[in-house]
Formats: structure tokens, sequence, C-alpha cells
């Protein structure tokens, strides 16, 4: 548990009292808002969810650029990050939001907050488009 509550709250991630609690479907809920809410603050978007995402990281002109845009190798990679966040976004966050929260086994949290840990440790290394 103490592995899974460090998970918790590194790379920004405000989801250990949630962990050391037990309650692990809102530690991965609490994470992943917390993604949202830092790809707006460095936005600057109003937008949410999905279209929050795929404007912060699209492609053809992004806010925020991960890892490069100019070669082909580059956009494929900011697109694909792209469909990271997304998925985050949209098989986590949002059915969080919506539907009541389940019960949760550790090992899925642990899996879960690592790709939220992930996803804060990306926007730590993105730069703001030119």
């Amino acid at each position: 548990m103490n592995a899974l509550a460090d998970r918790a709250s590194g790379a920004g991630l405000s989801a250990a009292p949630y962990v050391r609690s037990e309650h692990y479907a809102s530690a991965v809920f609490e994470s992943v808002k917390a993604v949202v809410n830092r790809v707006k603050s460095m936005t600057g978007l109003d937008s949410d969810g999905v279209p929050l995402m795929n404007q912060a990281f699209s492609v053809q002109n992004p806010r925020l650029v991960l890892g490069g845009a100019g070669t082909t190798t580059e956009r494929n990679m900011q697109a694909g990050y792209r469909e990271l966040f997304v998925g985050a976004v949209q098989a986590i966050r949002n059915t969080s939001a919506h539907e009541p929260l389940g019960v949760m086994e550790v090992n899925e949290a642990f899996e879960l907050l690592g790709l939220a840990s992930l996803l804060m440790r990306l926007l730590d290394g993105a730069a703001p488009s030119s």
C-alpha cells in the first residue's frame, strides 16, 4: 500500500489521502481530474474533457507540444500522446463523474495511477507551441 500511496502523491497528484483510506476509485478519479485541471491551467483553454485534450494536443495547431512537431515521427508521437490524454478523460474521468464510483481493486488503482502519473510527467516536459 505504501508504493501505491507514493505513486498517488507523486507527480502532483492529490490522491494519496484516498489511497490511504482505501478509496481507490476516488483516488484514480481525483488523479485524472488533476491532469485535466493542469492542462487547463497550462493552456488557458476553457473547454473540458475530450474537446480540451483534442485542442490542447492537436497535431495541426497544438497549445502544448509533447516532444516536437517538426518530423513525421514527432507528429505521430504528439497524436499518440493526445490519444492517451483523451482516453484517460473518456474512459476514467468521464465515467467516474457520471456514474457512482464502484469498488476498485488495489492493482487496478496502481495501474491507473501510473497512467495519471505518466500524463503528469509528460506535462512536465510539454512546451507551449510557438
